[in-house]
């Protein structure tokens, strides 16, 4: 099985597949992967709209060994720009948003549901992953093929930090013992809900004003304790690497990756519940597709394989949604990075959607937040 090698993607400064595009972004630029080929052949192929790292031949080689070419793949940064530029015209046949985006992007009328018939191997994925009450129209049909699922939570130095026999917590980002080695993610999402799971509230996608008010003074604390946020995760793993950082939040991913470099880490299963996520393939409404319906199934297909899911649980620490696919990855790989019980890590559930007036409550909070207000 192709594998990489984690310590030169580090240092060499190459980014994940969430943070590569946020920085073209940044640029004010665009990337699009389009092997040569006729335009007869271009204006026929999949158009793909995702995070930077799918793109990679071993994440849709059926579609290759068909056809002959990729399809054509283009990139975000982040879901609030994919459903932006979806709105505003931009021609795509899939892409690739999670859980927390599927009723909204439905009710703007730019997904549809899915033929579930033409996916061969929807019957090998995990039942609770294909009815998800998010990802359904109120008529019970599909509008998500759930690909690549995993959690965030806190990837910490086993040498350097010292729980002194406590259970594990996300307050660990809180700690002022470590004031200049801890690192969270520039996400209000994440940074409000984090604060407060720490502070004991439940109800997570519905704060009050009160609430709020306890997690700004928590996470004003947190503030003076980070080294940085981060906008993409290499480069908390470059700081961890250079013992710069002692614990960071963090992606499946960034564990395997610097456990891989040899660095004696472990990927917290907090007491407050770690933030478990799933994200997938939606269609387009007909308006914004350019391929045929052939070659988009055929797509979805290669995408759905058990060889690709091998491919995504060994190389980016992710589970996959095909439950076939575990057999093809070795036991003590799929140990290693925590997902030897998919059944039971998909039981703990997945976040919810943030309301709107609730999620803009949130990004001011954590906007004034940083600049110390």
């Amino acid at each position: 099985m192709t594998t990489r090698d984690p310590l030169d993607k580090l240092l060499s400064g190459r980014m994940d597949r969430r943070d590569f595009h946020k920085m073209l972004a940044g640029l004010g630029l665009g990337l699009a992967v389009t092997p040569l080929r006729s335009a007869l052949a271009a204006e026929e192929e999949a158009n793909y709209f995702t995070w930077s790292g799918y793109e990679v031949p071993e994440c849709h080689q059926g579609y290759i060994d068909k056809y002959g070419v990729s399809p054509k793949v283009s990139f975000f940064g982040g879901t609030s720009e994919a459903y932006t530029k979806i709105r505003a015209g931009f021609k795509t046949d899939i892409a690739h948003p999670c859980t927390g985006e599927v009723t909204v992007w439905h009710e703007a009328g730019i997904i549809a549901p899915f033929d579930t018939s033409r996916m061969k191997h929807w019957p090998d994925y995990f039942d609770p992953l294909k009815n998800l009450d998010t990802t359904l129209t109120p008529a019970g049909e599909n509008l998500f093929v759930p690909w690549d699922w995993g959690n965030s939570s806190i990837l910490y130095r086993t040498d350097l930090v010292d729980l002194q026999g406590e259970e594990e917590s996300w307050g660990l980002l809180f700690d002022e013992r470590y004031k200049g080695k801890l690192s969270t993610y520039n996400s209000p999402q994440a940074g409000v809900q984090v604060a407060a799971q720490v502070l004991g509230f439940t109800n997570l996608e519905t704060l009050s004003d009160e609430q709020l008010a306890e997690v700004r003074v928590l996470l004003l604390k947190q503030r003076e304790l980070l080294r940085f946020y981060w906008d993409n995760q290499t480069e908390a793993g470059q700081a961890m690497v250079a013992g710069e950082l002692v614990a960071t939040y963090a992606w499946n991913d960034l564990y395997k990756t610097v456990n891989d470099a040899g660095l004696p880490v472990k990927f917290m299963t907090p007491k407050e519940g770690a933030r478990n996520w799933v994200c997938g393939l939606v269609l387009t409404a007909p308006k914004y597709r350019a391929a045929s319906d052939e070659r988009v199934y055929e797509f979805l297909d290669a995408m759905m394989s058990p060889e690709t899911g091998a491919y995504v649980i060994d190389n980016f620490g992710y589970g996959h949604g095909n439950a076939k696919a575990f057999d093809l990855v070795p036991a003590e790989r799929v140990a290693e990075i925590g997902l030897s019980d998919p059944m039971a890590f998909l039981a703990r559930g997945i976040l919810k959607p943030i309301p709107p007036e609730y999620d803009q409550k949130y990004v001011d909070l954590w906007e004034e937040v940083k600049l110390g207000l």
